[in-house]
């Protein structure tokens, strides 16, 4: 067995779950193992919203240890021989104590990590890490960057991507980084939407997510959006609440919506896997010949999905019809799950995967970076 490091920082937001010792197992060289975690589902509904490889939802915070050591973290469970591990632990987050109390007692190293002005700062008082203002979790100090005047706009609250699911704001910072640095970000909460939510906007991410509560806003935002030409985005729920806004301009859909989220609408835009199926984990996505997502994935790339539902077959000739296209296929043989979305003309793009995800700093996914310069470009054009 090799050093074994326990990192102890007080923190109640699960966003940021794995985070300090994220960045000791950066410095050290070494990979993050998470003992069993607890959460209050009611306060933080997506504290569980990070897709393991293997398929398994597992602490939202570890998103940091992939996007800081390059290696995905593992269940404590597994720690076998590794030359420097490291353990998080979180007293508000711990469900197995014993397990922690056992490495300590067998000569784990301690270490303790507070968070201060966003700076991570270790018992001897050296600044070891910084939270940018996206929230990200970084090993260098961010510089400060002059706005550049794009306004693009995130649907949810704030404290959703700050305390809760780090991943969607933190993908979209990678982005703004590439093509827009500077830019300015507001926060819209899809259950409480002003009443022209897309002003002065000039794109909009609709995220994923469990809260069945914020599909009525998204779709909203998302037929604000195709009406005023605003670049769009949608993250696996997100893409869902694109869809069902098309859906909802053809004859007979006027009132569909997710069976999901709706069980009792008369007509479902998302209905269950027919085979019963969670498409959860790293999936395989086939873009479709002539697509804007094959320019920017290839042929094939690979997803982490997190989804039991699909787009009703009928739709995919039903949203063609009004200009937006199936792009993406997913599923296995004969199942044709769509996996994307994207409008013939203008910025209309959504995956049901969750390409977040997979960004990382100075390596945006593509669909997400595409999204903010697309924005960018639009808005140029608007105010020449």
């Amino acid at each position: 067995m090799g050093r074994i490091i326990l990192v102890r920082h007080e923190t109640d937001h699960p966003a940021l779950y794995g985070a300090a010792a994220a960045l000791v197992a950066a410095a050290e060289g070494g990979r993050l193992f998470w003992p069993a975690a607890r959460f209050d589902f009611d306060r933080h509904p997506d504290a569980e919203q990070h897709v393991a490889d293997e398929g398994a939802l597992i602490p939202s915070g570890l998103i940091w240890a992939d996007r800081l050591t390059g290696r995905g973290a593992r269940p404590l469970a597994e720690l076998a021989d590794e030359a420097v591990a490291v353990v998080p632990v979180h007293a508000a987050f711990l469900a197995d104590g014993d397990a922690v109390s056992r490495l300590a007692a067998a000569g784990a190293e301690d270490r303790n990590v507070r968070l201060e002005e966003n700076r991570f700062i270790d018992a001897d008082g050296r600044v070891i890490g910084w939270r940018d203002r996206f929230g990200r979790v970084l090993p260098a100090e961010p510089a400060a960057v002059a706005p550049s005047g794009l306004v693009l706009a995130l649907a949810g609250p704030v404290e959703q991507f700050l305390e809760t699911c780090p991943a969607p704001l933190a993908a979209l910072a990678d982005a703004i980084d590439a093509e827009a640095p500077g830019a300015e970000l507001r926060f819209l909460d899809p259950r409480d939407l002003p009443a022209d939510p897309l002003a002065g906007v000039d794109g909009v991410l609709l995220p994923g997510g469990s809260q069945m509560s914020s599909v009525a806003g998204q779709i909203a935002l998302a037929h604000a959006a195709r009406a005023g030409g605003t670049p769009i985005a949608g993250l696996c729920l997100g893409m869902q609440s694109m869809s069902t806004a098309v859906a909802r301009e053809l004859s007979g859909w006027e009132d569909t919506d997710m069976a999901e989220a709706a069980p009792a609408a008369a007509r479902h835009s998302f209905i269950r896997i027919e085979t019963g199926e969670y498409r959860l984990g790293r999936r395989i996505t086939r873009s479709m010949p002539g697509s804007r997502l094959r320019q920017l994935l290839g042929a094939e790339s690979e997803i982490a999905c997190n989804h039991r539902y699909r787009l009703a077959p009928a739709l995919h000739e039903g949203l063609a019809s009004r200009g937006v296209l199936v792009s993406a296929l997913g599923g296995g043989p004969g199942q044709d799950i769509a996996d994307a979305i994207e409008a013939t003309d203008g910025f209309y793009m959504g995956m049901q995967g969750h390409p977040e995800l997979s960004s990382r700093p100075g390596h945006p996914h593509p669909l997400l970076r595409a999204f903010v310069a697309e924005a960018a470009r639009t808005a140029r054009a608007r105010r020449a």
